[in-house]
């Protein structure tokens, strides 16, 4: 597996994928199909030293997205998220942490990264508990959604965490491009 920065020529995939249905109903937020508009967020994004985004590759096939965000280098701390865009490959999606969680303790050296998750994700909620992640609570009625309110939970890996577990999951090394 591969992660290769986010470049322009990634934006209209990246938008197909972020408008289907798998994946906008657990985002916090619905954007219509605009190429305008995802290239001014990839703008904003690129001059924004405190977020990271890659492409994740399998095969050579362009499957998701992950990113590091609001990295704060004197708390030691940065929140994470990531979809798998491709229906095809959702199963990879439950491996994508430990590449990540490899990738952002050894490269900027965190002492914590977060991770939101809306209530009705069972699915990745589970696999934030199944690498290690500590469900620290819930912000009740956090995001209005499709004509209601939906509660997100919060999933924390401390550093020392994973050092400990880490070991079950060391094959999942990818190379991140810098």
């Amino acid at each position: 597996m591969r992660f290769v920065r986010l470049k322009e020529e990634h934006l209209e995939q990246v938008l197909k994928w972020r408008t289907s249905e798998h994946v906008t109903r657990f985002m916090y937020t619905d954007v219509g199909y605009n190429l305008e508009r995802q290239m001014q967020w990839y703008q904003q994004i690129s001059n924004d030293s405190t977020c990271r985004y890659w492409i994740i590759y399998t095969k050579e096939q362009p499957i998701g997205l992950v990113s590091i965000n609001d990295l704060d280098e004197r708390n030691s701390r940065a929140t994470w998220a990531y979809y798998i865009g491709d229906i095809n490959f959702s199963m990879v999606g439950a491996m994508i942490g430990p590449y990540l969680y490899n990738y952002a303790f050894e490269k900027y050296k965190l002492h914590k990264l977060n991770g939101e998750v809306m209530a009705e994700n069972i699915n990745v909620r589970k696999i934030h508990q199944m690498h290690g992640s500590r469900e620290v609570g819930f912000y009740k009625d956090h995001v209005f959604k499709n004509g209601q309110y939906h509660d997100v939970y919060i999933y924390e890996m401390l550093s020392e965490a994973w050092d400990k577990i880490k070991g079950k999951f060391k094959k999942y090394a990818g190379v991140f491009e810098e």
